[in-house]
Formats: structure tokens, C-alpha cells, sequence
């Protein structure tokens, strides 16, 4: 989620439960986003729910390990490992020690935490919005529940700077092809010459979804700044209903 020590607020009481864990396999989709598929050694079981994060245990030279939280991004219904997306930092303690795994190092974690669970039952339109790497949180959602929900309006806008930051496509296409009627676009900051998709920020295309006819939750994760331009264009400018906003920053 980010590079900041502490859980998020709201995370609800630590669970006591240390997980030994080993990296499977390594993928790195940009020189900025690499991610680590995590396979359970000690528990030879790992439970969780959709939207919930694990923290790394960091080693640090002396004393106790450095904590940084991250989202899991992969089907809650699997028990025997996940996969965590990783943003990099410059001069970040954890980017620079993520970044220097090959494969086969066991990392040490704590959790599962957080309260911040898919609602339902859904609404009739659900809008994902997520930057960087908060779309993790999204693709647990949307992987754990397909088949449970595959019936809902799924609308999903990632925003990223350039184009060459795209990652995701793949994974991405294939919940295209296992939900009715899940669609998705980046939106680029800085688009190149001949960009034909969205350009701008996430807050710039609230309008493009009828949520004032539809029923309909967001969930926002990413930058925080744009989180809070999307509550208050949502909120004030709107009048939308808060209670159906659910955002995390990953900054």
C-alpha cells in the first residue's frame, strides 16, 4: 500500500498470527511496479477476505523489522499464497528491499488486516477508481466474487502518467471475460501524441457514470489527493450519498 510504517486507520484489532512465507515467482510489469507471488510455508493455510492487506516485515540493520503494509490482489478463496503489487519509492526501505529479491528468499508477514470488505449486496453499478497500485485492491474484489456476482455493472478507470507505465492488461482482460458486463480504461495524466483513450485525472470522468440514476458504490484507492478531489466533487458538488464511497490512499 505504501511505504508508511503504521496500518491505516480503521484496520480494526492486530491479529496475533506470524506468517513464514516463501516468493514463488517474480514479475515485473514496469521499472516501477514489481509483483511478488507469495506461497504459504508456516501456516500451510493462509485465510483472508477480498480488501484486506498483509504487512511485510522489513529487515532492518539493527533492531526490530520495519512494517509496510500491502493489499492482496489476488482470490480470497485460494488459502495456500497471494500475490502483492509493489510501487517503488525512491529511497524507500521496502522498494529497496523488494526490489533486490530473486525468488525463493522467505519473507516474514503479519495478518490479515482491515475492515474495508466489498459491500453487499452490490449495488446495481459498481465504479472502481484506483492509481499506482491500488488497483490490488480491486482485482481481490472482482476475482473473489465473480462468480458469486457476475450479473452486476462493473466499471473500472485506472489512472496512470504515461503510457508506458501500463500494467495489468492482461489480468484485467481476463475478469472482462469472466464477468457479464465488467469494463475498464486507463486514463493517462500525460498521454502521447495520438492517444486516443481518456486523458486527465480519475475526478475529471466522475460524470461519464450515471450515478445519480443508478444505484451505485465507488471504490477508491491510490493517491491521496485524488481520493479526497473525488469525494468532495462526489459529495459537495453532487450531493452523493458518502456511505456509499469506500476509499484507502496508497501513497
Amino acid at each position: 500500500m505504501s511505504e508508511a510504517p503504521q496500518a491505516p486507520a480503521g484496520a480494526g484489532p492486530k491479529p496475533k498470527k506470524h506468517l513464514s512465507m516463501r516468493v514463488a515467482k517474480i514479475i515485473d510489469h514496469t521499472p516501477q511496479i514489481r509483483e511478488l507471488f507469495i506461497e504459504t510455508r508456516d501456516p500451510a493455510a493462509f485465510k483472508f477476505r477480498a480488501g484486506q492487506f498483509v504487512m511485510l516485515h522489513v529487515p532492518v540493520d539493527a533492531g526490530k523489522p520495519a512494517l509496510r503494509a500491502y493489499s492482496i490482489a489476488s482470490d480470497d478463496r485460494r488459502e495456500n499464497g497471494f500475490r502483492l503489487l509493489f510501487k517503488a519509492v525512491e529511497n524507500g526501505l521496502a522498494t529497496r528491499f523488494v526490489w533486490a529479491l530473486e525468488g525463493g528468499e522467505t519473507l516474514d508477514f503479519t495478518g490479515p488486516f482491515g475492515r474495508l470488505f466489498f459491500q453487499e449486496p452490490p449495488t446495481e453499478q459498481i465504479v472502481f477508481f484506483n492509481t499506482g497500485s491500488g488497483v490490488s485492491q480491486h482485482v481481490c474484489y472482482l476475482e473473489s466474487l465473480a462468480e458469486k456476482y457476475p450479473g452486476f455493472r462493473y466499471r473500472m478507470l485506472f489512472g496512470l502518467r504515461f503510457e508506458g507505465d501500463i500494467y495489468y492488461r492482461e489480468e484485467l482482460d481476463a475478469l472482462v471475460g469472466r464477468l457479464k458486463d465488467f469494463r475498464y480504461e486507463y486514463v493517462l495524466s500525460r498521454p502521447p501524441e495520438g492517444w486516443t483513450g481518456k486523458r486527465g485525472y480519475l475526478q475529471d470522468h466522475l460524470d461519464d457514470f450515471d450515478f445519480k440514476n443508478v444505484p451505485t458504490t465507488f471504490y477508491i484507492c491510490g493517491n491521496g489527493q485524488m481520493i479526497k478531489d473525488c469525494k468532495r466533487k462526489l459529495i459537495e458538488e453532487n450531493g452523493f450519498d458518502k456511505s456509499f464511497i469506500h476509499a484507502e490512499a496508497f501513497d
